[in-house]
């Protein structure tokens, strides 16, 4: 009974392991992609920054990850005091460019089945973008 006790507790881990990490995003520049961070100088001292991820992931997170941009760029340009004003959040549409994506998920309950979605070449994707202005500051 213990042994089989242990299998499974391993079990409900590896369980766990699988759901958790398929809702982990990670922090990334665009890079050409819809998804991540890019940036633009106005001037000496002010940026525009802007995140863009999943419409899945939530507010909160994308605004952690446009911070965390808007930090790099002051430390990259050597200032240790920035402002970084809120400018915009705002649904959008992102167009794939990859032939098919195929997404599995278990379903976010134990009771909900396993959801299976194709997305074809040109689909469009619900996706949230979250824009900051940053103003680098001289102390």
């Amino acid at each position: 009974m213990f042994k089989t006790l242990l299998s499974f507790r391993a079990g409900l881990l590896i369980v766990i392991a699988s759901l958790l990490s398929a809702c982990v995003t990670t922090y990334q520049a665009a890079d050409g992609g819809p998804a991540g961070f890019r940036d633009l100088q106005i001037d000496k001292m002010s940026y525009y920054v802007e995140y863009t991820e999943a419409a899945s992931v939530s507010w909160e997170q994308i605004e952690q990850f446009a911070l965390k941009r808007c930090a790099e760029i002051a430390k990259e340009r050597g200032y240790l005091v920035f402002d970084a004003e809120l400018l915009d959040r705002k649904s959008v549409f992102l167009e794939s460019s990859v032939d098919e994506i195929q997404i599995h998920s278990m379903g976010n309950l134990a009771n909900e089945p396993p959801v299976h979605h194709t997305y074809k070449a040109g689909a469009t994707i619900e996706g949230k973008r979250v824009t900051f202005k940053l103003t680098l500051i001289d102390e």
